[in-house]
């Protein structure tokens, strides 16, 4: 027999009746034709066969691998029965290396125990699966490790089960914490909105913080009384500005308050004057009741002081509801914008107290400033 590879029919590989290619390569593949010489009566004939061969790059051979379980957690009901399978998948011909096991502690009975193994093949992957069967879950058995081992030679893996009571595994107490915990969110959120004023002064006075130092302000507030030409000089809201707003912030809390009527000098009220005095101040101060309509001069000085505090930003406005205001369209609009601020404060007949909310929101809205009781003349200076 003769066995010749042709490249177009030129060359001869080999004659004999076997023919072993001893490392397949890329230039390996091609016809290979098959002769076998025949002598009949002196006759000479031949029987051939063309074959054809052909390459591909290798396959890398499939790993064993232990598919179920890793590492799992699985909730029983106590006194059910229940089988568990542990499942490993092979490559064509690797069924015969490997075998599949489970190790946990019998105690020396047979409530839990091993099935025979079983194979299934697919697409020229072999499954092997190995059931473990619970006659009864009991309560020995919660928390315990149950182990399926994968043996083969070139491979060792390990999965993990862990038994759980139905209803009451981790999780729940997880879930009970995160529950709980949003729920003090929610408590501290909705309690430090509503006392947020009182922790700031807390803080405030116990860190004795001083925001009016080296600030080059001379004072900390500036009154505003909108009034009108009917508005009397006895008026309750007069009294209040001029009278028992400086009784507790100057004091009590040692604030120093810039009252035009009070501080600055007759004749010098021009408009420069009030511009400059409210430049001076930290805050504006803005007294607002029901029948106040701004006449002229109380204009001006609202519209300076606005201006600095929306546009400008040189100054905090603080506005204060001395009486209820049931139409605040007739208001400007800067005023209406502070009006739906949270620097408005309503006055009350029970805020007399300086331990008050209104005095406490009054203070939270001024600079931060340590409180040193001092008492102010009407012309500002400080009396021993």
């Amino acid at each position: 027999m003769h066995l010749l590879k042709e490249f177009d029919c030129k060359h001869n590989v080999h004659t004999g009746t076997e023919y072993v290619i001893r490392k397949v390569e890329e230039r390996s593949a091609g016809y290979y034709l098959c002769v076998l010489p025949l002598e009949n009566g002196g006759v000479q004939y031949n029987v051939t066969r063309l074959l054809k061969l052909t390459t591909q790059e290798p396959v890398e051979p499939f790993k064993p691998k232990l598919i179920y379980p890793v590492e799992e957690q699985i909730e029983f009901v106590l006194g059910e029965k229940r089988e568990i399978e542990c499942k490993a998948i092979f490559g064509y011909g690797m069924k015969e290396y490997c075998i599949l096991y489970w190790i946990f502690n019998n105690s020396g009975n047979d409530i839990v125990y091993e099935n025979p193994e079983r194979f299934v093949t697919e697409d020229n992957r072999t499954s092997l699966i190995r059931p473990l069967v619970f006659t009864e879950v009991k309560a020995e058995h919660l928390n315990q490790s149950f182990k399926c081992v994968l043996d083969c030679p070139e491979t060792n893996q390990i999965g993990n089960i862990i038994i759980l009571e139905r209803g009451k595994s981790e999780s729940g107490p997880t879930v009970l914490l995160i529950i709980m915990t949003v729920a003090i969110f929610i408590v501290v959120s909705v309690v430090y909105v509503r006392f947020k004023i009182y922790f700031v002064l807390c803080f405030r006075d116990f860190m004795s913080r001083d925001e009016t130092l080296e600030d080059n302000k001379e004072y900390d507030a500036y009154v505003l009384l909108l009034k009108s030409h009917e508005t009397l000089l006895s008026a309750e809201e007069e009294t209040f500005a001029m009278e028992l707003l400086p009784a507790i912030l100057e004091q009590k809390f040692g604030y120093r308050l810039c009252i035009f009527e009070r501080d600055v000098l007759p004749g010098g009220a021009s408009a420069s004057d009030i511009f400059s005095y409210i430049n001076k101040c930290r805050r504006l101060i803005i007294v607002l009741c029901a029948e106040c309509m701004a006449d002229d001069s109380s204009m001006y000085e609202l519209l300076t002081g606005l201006h600095q505090a929306l546009v400008e930003r040189l100054i905090k406005p603080i506005l204060i509801e001395y009486n209820p205001i049931g139409d605040i369209t007739a208001l400007p609009q800067s005023l209406q914008l502070i009006l739906r601020s949270n620097r408005r404060v309503k006055w009350r007949s029970a805020s007399l107290s300086q331990n008050s909310y209104f005095w406490k929101k009054v203070r939270y809205l001024m600079p931060a400033k340590q409180i040193k009781a001092s008492e102010y003349s009407q012309n500002g200076r400080t009396i021993p």
